[in-house]
């Protein structure tokens, strides 16, 4: 089974503020009718809805038309001629869902961002207070720079979003062609892979997105190909295949091994993400060699015990019950290994595996 692991990479959010028009998604029953009566006659006029909504088709025309026209800057209606107007995709959406976007002029502050993993560039979107004359023309208040308009905004506008910070779903109607710049913020995404989690952490607070759809084991390879490990890889098995002589002690006994991915690690179209380490991937030898002398090394590893001829046969299938692609495993007989470990002098002071390979042999345990 391969371990689960975060892939983890840093996003720069550019701060902008501009003044110009955002329509918000809303709640306006009173605007619902009008829509209605567009979609149910093909057209709708400030006269015929004066008449038919609002009960008097001289009187109030003037108020049907402003609502008309909130509407067509809402993006549901659209003008035609002779002062006509008919319903769009976006008023049949509306007319479903209940909501219109409202239009609005005044100052914003929008946070903007791109990366292949967001769902889109609008981060945070809020109405921005214009301070006081008097504040503007202190010594000490700070210049405001103008900037032309970075790409990612300019993408953003006339397009339906909910802001990844969360609200109402907003849309940018007007932007112009320089912005003021207020700097820039830092987000982190973490893409736990195995759980299929992608979530940003901007300001400390977490936010839930739509995890990419490639499957865990598939990214690992990636991952692997990244880092020259795919020829290592064994897809049937889920193990990498290891030289024996090249693994610590650790690694031989727990048969597992921790590989750390160097950044900037570029996965596919997903980008590039940070340093990684993935713990705990399953190992196995490369070879029948790597294979007998791993077996020969954990057969001598698991004496702990007078290796009587019973528990030498149990250590024995133990030793080489991992290598089964590389059945049968030839192992050393207990009278070699105790022939091994035996010191040349008599004097010398044995090791408790040897010790307790000796005994047995010496006592025919």
């Amino acid at each position: 089974m391969i371990p689960a692991f975060t892939l983890t990479r840093s996003i720069d959010i550019l701060v902008n503020r501009f003044a110009g028009e955002v329509a918000k998604e809303e709640k306006r029953p009173e605007l619902m009718p009008f829509l209605l009566m567009a979609r149910d006659h093909g057209e709708i006029t400030d006269r015929s809805a004066a008449g038919h909504l609002l009960g008097a088709s001289e009187g109030r025309r003037q108020v049907a038309r402003r609502l008309l026209e909130q509407l067509e800057r809402s993006g549901a209606l659209e003008k035609q001629e002779k002062d006509r107007w008919k319903l769009t995709e976006a008023g049949r959406e509306a007319v479903e869902t209940e909501v219109v976007f409202i239009a609005e002029r005044g100052s914003w502050e929008v946070w903007h961002a791109c990366d292949p993993l967001l769902p889109h560039g609008l981060i945070q979107l809020t109405p921005y207070k214009e301070p006081k004359a008097f504040d503007e023309v202190r010594k000490d208040a700070p210049k405001r720079k103008a900037t032309p308009l970075h790409r990612t905004l300019e993408a953003l506008k006339d397009l339906p979003l909910s802001p990844i910070m969360g609200g109402a779903r907003r849309r940018i109607g007007e932007l112009p062609t320089k912005v003021e710049e207020l700097g820039s913020k830092t987000g982190t995404l973490a893409w736990e892979v195995a759980s299929r989690r992608l979530s940003v952490t901007i300001d400390e607070k977490s936010f839930d997105l739509a995890a990419p759809s490639l499957s865990h084991d598939a990214t690992f390879e990636a991952l692997l190909a990244t880092a020259g490990l795919t020829s290592d890889w064994d897809k049937g098995a889920e193990v990498l295949r290891r030289s024996f002589g090249d693994l610590p002690e650790a690694s031989r006994r727990s048969m597992c091994e921790d590989v750390t991915f160097p950044g900037r690690i570029r996965l596919l179209d997903y980008g590039g993400f940070d340093m990684t380490t993935v713990r705990g991937i399953r190992i196995n030898a490369r070879t029948r060699t790597d294979a007998e002398a791993w077996a020969s090394w954990r057969l001598e590893d698991k004496i702990d015990d007078i290796a009587c001829t019973r528990r030498f046969a149990e250590w024995s299938e133990w030793a080489q019950a991992p290598f089964e692609y590389f059945a049968p495993i030839k192992l050393p007989l207990r009278s070699d290994l105790a022939a091994r470990t035996r010191p040349a002098e008599p004097s010398t002071l044995r090791s408790a595996v040897a010790w307790n390979l000796i005994a047995a042999e010496d006592w025919n345990l």
